[in-house]
């Protein structure tokens, strides 16, 4: 996963195994929550995949997060609804959505029992081992600073 086309927001050195993965829908209210919540206090990369509504639309918010100059600040100013990409999307970038779409579908397919959706977040615990949280509600940032810390 660490191989997608992401925005690491995480201080500079923060190790691998420390590192949460999230995927994310732009347009997705949850997702922002989730943004609001962990921004700054747990070390992330966000995984862009549009796959709510037509995708179109997601696919070129994603494109402008992730082209961006400072992308963790475009990231927040999409979720602030301050801006997002217009116009086409180039093809490296669509071949980099696509790939994230596709590991995005391919790990549900692989875990009928999980309900597919947005956020997904891939929390490493110490142990090597990763939890999986699908969806965010208020309280699961601390759910994650524990499963990061082991509890």
């Amino acid at each position: 996963m660490a191989k997608l086309a992401s925005v690491v927001d995480a201080p500079a050195g923060t190790p691998e195994g420390k590192i949460a993965t999230i995927f994310f829908d732009p347009r997705c209210p949850y997702c922002h929550k989730a943004f609001d919540a962990l921004h700054g206090r747990i070390a992330a990369r966000w995984v862009p995949v549009a796959v709510l509504g037509e995708p179109e639309n997601g696919n070129r918010l994603a494109a402008g997060i992730l082209t961006a100059a400072v992308p963790v600040a475009a990231l927040k100013a999409t979720f602030e609804g301050k801006g997002g990409m217009s116009g086409e999307i180039g093809a490296e970038t669509a071949a980099k959505l696509a790939e994230n779409f596709e590991a995005f579908a391919s790990i549900f397919a692989a875990s009928p029992a999980l309900r597919p959706g947005v956020p997904t977040m891939f929390v490493p615990r110490p142990d090597g081992r990763v939890a999986i949280m699908v969806g965010y509600e208020p309280g699961d940032d601390a759910k994650m600073r524990a499963v990061l810390a082991g509890s």
